[in-house]
This record gives C-alpha cells, sequence and structure tokens, in this order.
C-alpha cells in the first residue's frame, strides 16, 4: 500500500453524523494511505460527534456546501484536492484512481470527476428510476469518450489542483445551496480546465429520496437555478424549461408509478412542475422588486408585509384613498405572488382556452398573473387604478421586455377610474377576463361582476369564504347567490380549492339552455367531488 500525500479529501457536513461516519470509515479503508481528510461542519450550532479516523474537523458559520468547501480548501496544504459529499461512500480504491488518473493525464489544468452509483440499500422507488432516468441529478449517460465537460462538475466526487481552484477564486458563497458547482464549473473552464472522466472512481450515494424530500430538493435546486442566470448571461435554466413544458397538464399516479419512457417522465415533470415553478418564480418577484426599489428596498417590509399595509390603511383618510396611493401594497402583492397560490387558477385558464386568446388581468396589481400568461403566448392587458402597484407593473413589462408585445400585441394598462378607459374595455372584445383574489374587497359585488362580464366572453373569478385572519378589508361575500348567478350564465368550469375559494368560470352572457345545463352538471359534479 502506497502513501497518497499530494491530495486532500475535502468533505462538507451537516445534520447526517451517522452517513458521515460510513463515510469516513470508507476512506480509512482506501488502498492508499497518507492523504489528508477535512471535515467542515456547516454551521456553528452543529456539535459534531467523535468521528473515525485521521480527521481534521472545521466549524464554520453555516452559509451553505460552497462556503463549507472554501473553508476546508483553506486548511489544504496538498497539490490536489478531492472533494467528496458526506453521504457518498467511496469505494475500497477511489482515491488511487483518482490519483491514477492526474499521473496519466494530470496538469495544472486538469480535474478528475469520479462516478456516482446508487448504494445497494438504497430503494429502486419509481421515484428514483425516473431520478436516473430523466437526468435529474447527474448527467454521466451524456458523456461520451472521457472529456466530462465542465457543465458536469458534480463536487460530490471531483478532484482538481488547489492552484487552479484558488485562481478562480472557489465556490461562489452567494450559492447558498445548488448550482455552487456549476456556477465554479463555468468558470474553472473559463480558466482552462479540462475536466477528465475516471468511471472507477466510484462512490455509493447512500440517500433515500422521496416524494417530499425530492419536492424539497427541487425547491433548492430552483433558488440556485434562478441566481445562476442572474450571474451569467448565457445561462439557460434547463429545470425551470422542463419543468414549464409539463406544468399544469395533469399527472396520473399510475403513469408515475408503472410507467416507462417519456410517458412517465412527463408525469413526474407534471407533478413536480408546481413546486419547482413556484420557487423559481418566488425569487424572480424578489429579485425584480429589490431592483426596482432600490436603495429604498427593506427586506423587514417584506416579511413584514401585513402589518405595513395595515399601517397604510389606518394612515389614509379612507379606503379608497389608500388603495390608490398604497405602496405597501409592492411588498404584500409580492409575497403574495411568491406563494403560488394562484398557479391553480392560472392553469385551469390554460387548459380551457388556448394561446393566442385575449386576455383581461383586471385588478392587476403589479402584474404577476399576466406576466406569466405572457410568457405562455397570451395576449394580455391590464386594469387597475392609477396607482403604485400599476406603476411598478410598468416598470416590470419594461424589464422583461415586455412592453413592446414582440410577438404579441403591446400590453395596455387601463385605468379602472377613467370612463373612456372601461368603455375601450368593453369594446376590445376580450376571450376572457379574470379577476383573482379582488372581488372580496368590493362593496357590491354583483355591480362588480357585470363590469367584468360587459368586457369578455368569459369571465373567471374566485369567492373566497370567510378566515378568521382576514383583514377587515375583506367583505363577506354572499356566495351561493354568486355561484348561482354564475350558473344562471352558464358554468364552463368551477372548483374549490384551499378548503375556502371557489373559482369558476363562466359566460359572461347567457347561453343557450343546453349549455346552462351542462354548466349545471360541472357544478354539482365537482361540488360532489369537493366533498
Amino acid at each position: 500500500m502506497r502513501d497518497a500525500p499530494e491530495l486532500t479529501v475535502v468533505i462538507p457536513t451537516r445534520d447526517r453524523w451517522n452517513i458521515l461516519r460510513r463515510t469516513l470509515a470508507a476512506l480509512e479503508r482506501q488502498s492508499v494511505r497518507g492523504f489528508g481528510v477535512v471535515v467542515v461542519v456547516d454551521g456553528e450550532d452543529q456539535q459534531p460527534p467523535e468521528l473515525p479516523g485521521d480527521v481534521e474537523i472545521v466549524r464554520v458559520p453555516q452559509g451553505g456546501p460552497g462556503a463549507a468547501r472554501n473553508a476546508g480548501v483553506e486548511r489544504v496544504a496538498t497539490p490536489l484536492v478531492l472533494f467528496l459529499g458526506d453521504d457518498m461512500i467511496p469505494r475500497p480504491d477511489l482515491v488511487e484512481q483518482h490519483l491514477a488518473r492526474h499521473a496519466r493525464d494530470g496538469g495544472p489544468t486538469v480535474g478528475v470527476l469520479g462516478s456516482v452509483r446508487w448504494h445497494a440499500e438504497v430503494r429502486r422507488t419509481p421515484l428514483l428510476r425516473w431520478i436516473d432516468r430523466d437526468g435529474m441529478q447527474f448527467d454521466y449517460a451524456g458523456i461520451t469518450g472521457d472529456d466530462a465537460g465542465w457543465g458536469r462538475f458534480y463536487s460530490c466526487n471531483v478532484s482538481l489542483p488547489v492552484a487552479l481552484l484558488r485562481e478562480v477564486g472557489g465556490f461562489d458563497p452567494d450559492f447558498t445551496y445548488y448550482y455552487e458547482d456549476l456556477d465554479l464549473g463555468y468558470r474553472l473552464h473559463r480558466a482552462g480546465l479540462q475536466l477528465r472522466y475516471a468511471p472507477g472512481a466510484v462512490v455509493e450515494h447512500l440517500h433515500e429520496y422521496d416524494e417530499a424530500r425530492f419536492a424539497a430538493r427541487l425547491t433548492g435546486i430552483a433558488r440556485g437555478e434562478w441566481l445562476m442566470g442572474e450571474k451569467h448571461d448565457w445561462f439557460e435554466p434547463w429545470y425551470a424549461n422542463r419543468f414549464r413544458g409539463a406544468d399544469g397538464q395533469g399527472s396520473s399516479r399510475l403513469a408515475r408509478r408503472f410507467g416507462a419512457g417519456d410517458r412517465a417522465n412527463h408525469a413526474w415533470r407534471a407533478y413536480f412542475a408546481a413546486t419547482y415553478l413556484n420557487a423559481f418564480e418566488a425569487e424572480q418577484e424578489v429579485a425584480e422588486l429589490r431592483r426596482y426599489l432600490g436603495d429604498q428596498y427593506d427586506e423587514q417590509q417584506l416579511r413584514g408585509h401585513q402589518h405595513v399595509v395595515h399601517h397604510e390603511e389606518e394612515a389614509s383618510p379612507d379606503e379608497a384613498t389608500f388603495y390608490r396611493t398604497s405602496r405597501g401594497y409592492l411588498y404584500d402583492l409580492t409575497v403574495f405572488a411568491m406563494s403560488g397560490t394562484k398557479r391553480p387558477y392560472r392553469s385551469i385558464l390554460r387548459r380551457l382556452v388556448g394561446p393566442g386568446s385575449r386576455l383581461l388581468d383586471y385588478g392587476c396589481g403589479i402584474g404577476s398573473d399576466g406576466m406569466r400568461m405572457l410568457a405562455a403566448g397570451y395576449p394580455v392587458d391590464f386594469a387597475d387604478f392609477d396607482n403604485p402597484s400599476v406603476e411598478y407593473l410598468r416598470w416590470r413589462l419594461q424589464h422583461r421586455g415586455l412592453a413592446d408585445g414582440g410577438a404579441l400585441p403591446p400590453p395596455r394598462i387601463y385605468d379602472v377610474e377613467s370612463a373612456n378607459d372601461r368603455a375601450a374595455m368593453s369594446a376590445a372584445g376580450y376571450d376572457v377576463v379574470y379577476c383573482f383574489d379582488v372581488i372580496e374587497h368590493v362593496d357590491d359585488p354583483f355591480a362588480f361582476l357585470a363590469g367584468l362580464e360587459a368586457t369578455a366572453n368569459l369571465v373567471a373569478v374566485n369567492f373566497l369564504e370567510p378566515a378568521p385572519d382576514d383583514t377587515h378589508l375583506h367583505k363577506l361575500l354572499p356566495i351561493p347567490e354568486l355561484l348561482a348567478r354564475c350558473r344562471d350564465h352558464g358554468i364552463v368550469h368551477y372548483s374549490k380549492h384551499y378548503g375556502r375559494s371557489h373559482f369558476v368560470v363562466y359566460h359572461a352572457r347567457r347561453t343557450d339552455p343546453a349549455r346552462r345545463l351542462l354548466g349545471h352538471l360541472r357544478y354539482y359534479r365537482a361540488q360532489a367531488l369537493s366533498t
């Protein structure tokens, strides 16, 4: 057994002591010896137990695995560093395989990517098979020859010269979790990295995934992918584009469990699409508000948005003035858009009317729903009070390159208090007018519906049942009577969401008796299914 004093293994860890012990025990059984091992504990709140082997332990403030790896590299005095995940159990010749490849092809810009296999103890579930088949975690199948490509710089099993790593500044600590690998891989590539693939350098991934755990992983990936796009103009969000293609299309449990190939892949993507896209779009919402407000942006107002709105409303002479002047709503509506609450409504609209249908986003606020529909290929106009939220909407349309329309007509923003604008809305002949979480704020909901009906062929609206934490700005709605009006016109869709939101799409004008009867059947069937 020969010595390997030219390499140090760096492992970031948090809250996985039992698995880490097994990883360290496997390092003790390597076919070479004399290499260093640095374990970086991500979080000073963590108290590591006694660990096997001759291990240097470093504790750092919690900043994610990238920052932890940087702290580990600071302790490295060898020319090579090998990054491992704490749940990646190395086979006995892992270190020897890495060193052999560096000896054969090594140089100041050569890195070595090892292989990742599932540990024998990990159950091969349909979810796990999809993760492998659809490339949702690693893309080893795409490697041809021995050039792994910088986009596969997976820091769970990769080695490289420490000098090259330090030359590019290590991992970017802005990436607290996920995508720190790809960002570093790109910067290493710019510095001349040649990433060689060593399939015999194997670690076994000891990590169980169920649907909840993988959803949590996707939420983190979404945040990282958004930041990657913010930092690199060339970057295309691979995950986001993949999930957008399946958003709102429904997911068959049978297809997920027993399907194969593209059918099963699509079913799993559809199943996780809302989770991923909600997190991705939430990052976009906050980033835009921060950019728009500049030095005036206040993170505490985002966190305490309800209190901010409450204090503004108390200081206003009346409710109407409050709606026309509130800047606190910039934070409140941003948080609401981040929640993903209205994604099911948009998905239903997209199933009912195809791209190209003309939409009116009434009571648009900061316009998040309309911009999502614009991105999906729908011409959208907006309507609301002329207030700070709409001023922000105008900026957002310019910032996203949507103000001029491009392939779609340029969006128009109507002032609902202008008689000329109201007449123009009615004359425009929209296919659908939609109004989400607005009608509970008006004094006369029936007059409000009549105004919506004058603008489009279909009306999409939701009626909220009261909840104990509602503000006094939410009026009590006569929901049975409102739904009766919708049934009388002819319901196209009805569903209940979140236990209290009655979402209905109905004909703006009374339709023929056969369609009204069909609408009644849809409504009562949906009511029966919801109970």
